[in-house]
């Protein structure tokens, strides 16, 4: 499912240098590059951002994250190690939200970002 159709309501927006050229729409790490899998995410990018530029990232509220594969709404989500939104499982996954879509396959979802 595409993103053009959902909304999202960003609380909170923090800045952080940038690591690495980052997409739209995916986990950041506190290092400032993509989340590393199964890794606690500093926030979410609301649009693509170059290497080595102050990016503002979604901390709080929901964002729109691209997935990796189908995922069922209200899973724990955390990221993979692209960035995108898989669901967490056992094994000391952070947890960096709750999913607020149901997707069968890859695409974008809504997630509510947890702290």
């Amino acid at each position: 499912m595409g993103k053009s159709n959902k909304s999202y309501q960003p609380l909170q927006m923090l800045s952080i240098k940038s690591t690495e050229d980052l997409p739209a729409n995916r986990f950041v790490g506190y290092d400032g590059g993509l989340c590393e899998g199964d890794a606690r995410a500093f926030g979410a990018t609301e649009v693509s951002w170059m290497n080595n530029e102050l990016i503002s990232a979604i901390t709080l509220g929901t964002a729109i994250i691209e997935t990796a594969t189908g995922i069922s709404a209200g899973m724990d989500i955390t990221s993979d190690a692209h960035g995108k939104a898989i669901q967490a499982g056992g094994g000391g996954a952070a947890v960096n939200g709750r999913a607020l879509d149901t997707i069968a396959t890859a695409g974008f979802i809504r997630v509510k970002l947890v702290p």
